[in-house]
């Protein structure tokens, strides 16, 4: 049998460039070599690649993170160069890559979140006004962005001003949202185009701090592919999160996390279409609790994104 090429594309112009490099660096070192060649695409930090090597794929794996590669502009390059490739499409990549956006649908879909706005640069003065009437604390985030770049928690008025500024560094419209006093921050793992394949419920065992980027990667908090939950609760979240994937249009796989109050009320937090896939990220790790190792992982999402 042939083996089937695949182009594995990295790096990124992109705040998340050195996480996609760490992402890249484990598929490469786990992938079944019997089955797969893989081909090196590197983008760098200004999104220049050899596009040549595209014309020698048969499929490319999305090993990156974050803006200009996971918000649909990837997807839809990709497309228009008729190339297959691992992960959610245009759409939906760009729906829940936006912050705005993604609790929009959400809500419109029942699917209960925090309150929330987004605003621009000369909307500071609403920003303050919103945050007047929601209360404190909230999170400030840039509406495009991922692992925790540029994310301020604000727990007093005198933060607001750095935070927001904080956030306008990473792009120009940002979302604020009302956060919840010591969540449990839950997370489920999603697979599959029509037949979906869902993981039980893990758990960021934060102990109510912030789940920085320093926490993400450098400093990591514990965390447990089995939370401790009711087997009702277990159903309601695997029952959203399916809901939620649905709703926004995913394909290929997606980890969906929530944030749960101390009154046991569960909100949507966000989705996460090219989720970290290390061998000790969140994903995999609750993709092999339910019998899905990580080297079959990685050729089950080709041949989805092979369809």
């Amino acid at each position: 049998m042939d083996q089937i090429k695949v182009g594995l594309i990295y790096g990124g112009q992109s705040p998340e460039h050195e996480v996609s490099k760490m992402t890249a660096e484990s598929i490469r070192g786990n992938i079944d070599r019997e089955k797969f060649e893989v081909v090196d695409i590197f983008i760098d930090q200004n999104g220049k690649f050899d596009e040549n090597l595209l014309n020698d794929i048969d499929v490319a794996f999305l090993a990156v993170h974050g803006p200009n590669c996971e918000d649909g502009r990837l997807q839809q390059y990709l497309e228009d160069h008729n190339i297959k490739y691992t992960g959610s499409g245009v759409e939906a990549s760009r729906i829940n890559m936006d912050k705005y956006l993604m609790h929009k649908v959400f809500a419109e879909n029942d699917l209960s979140v925090v309150e929330f706005e987004d605003f621009n640069k000369n909307d500071i003065n609403l920003a303050q006004d919103f945050v007047q009437k929601i209360g404190l604390p909230v999170f400030v985030k840039p509406n495009n962005g991922g692992s925790s770049i540029g994310f301020s928690k604000v727990t007093n008025q005198d933060e607001l001003k750095d935070a927001i500024s904080r956030a306008f560094e990473y792009d120009d419209r940002i979302t604020i949202e009302k956060a919840i006093t010591n969540p449990r921050e839950i997370e489920l793992a999603i697979m599959g185009n029509n037949d979906l394949a869902v993981s039980k419920p893990g758990e960021i065992l934060t102990q109510g701090e912030f789940y920085s980027y320093e926490n993400k990667y450098n400093n990591p908090f514990e965390t447990t592919v089995n939370a401790e939950l009711s087997p009702e609760q277990t159903k309601n979240f695997q029952d959203l999160a399916e809901k939620a994937y649905l709703a926004t249009g995913c394909r290929g796989y997606a980890r969906v996390d929530f944030l749960m109050d101390q009154n046991g009320e569960i909100y949507l937090n966000e989705i996460n279409t090219l989720p970290g896939f290390t061998k000790i990220s969140m994903f995999p790790k609750l993709m092999a609790a339910i019998g899905i190792p990580y080297k079959d992982l990685i050729t089950k999402i080709i041949e989805l994104a092979l369809e």
